[in-house]
């Protein structure tokens, strides 16, 4: 008897050790709360399919999606997809190629959001 009751308390601390990492769930990306930065253009860019001239603007990074804002007005927004980066960034900016914004990096950070290649050939 006491040889069962030792296996079933064994089981039992066995079952509580492994319910912690049931429970823990990774959330999906969806559930990540969105990034946003203060950006200034010195010169016009294409964001998107939209013009935007140079000036201050907010951006807000949400999973799959970058707004530029100008206080809480969308100004022009881009689907994209996170990377990993090399480094963390040093600074908040973005890469152009011809003029059209491709890459847009946030300081402190080392992903890289990458608009989508759908984006940039509509231009």
């Amino acid at each position: 008897m006491r040889k069962v009751a030792f296996r079933i308390g064994l089981a039992l601390v066995a079952l509580a050790l492994t319910l912690p990492v049931m429970a823990k769930s990774d959330k999906p990306a969806t559930d990540a709360k969105p990034k946003n930065a203060t950006l200034t253009l010195d010169a016009p860019v294409k964001f998107g399919s939209t013009m935007v001239k140079a000036g201050t603007y907010k951006i807000v990074i949400d999973n799959e999606k970058a707004t530029l804002e100008n206080g809480n007005k969308p100004v022009a927004s881009v689907a994209g997809h996170w990377q990993e980066g090399k480094q963390k960034a040093e600074s908040t900016g973005f890469e152009t190629t011809s003029g059209q914004v491709d890459e847009i990096f946030l300081h402190g950070d080392s992903s890289v959001f990458v608009v989508s290649t759908s984006e940039l050939s509509k231009n």
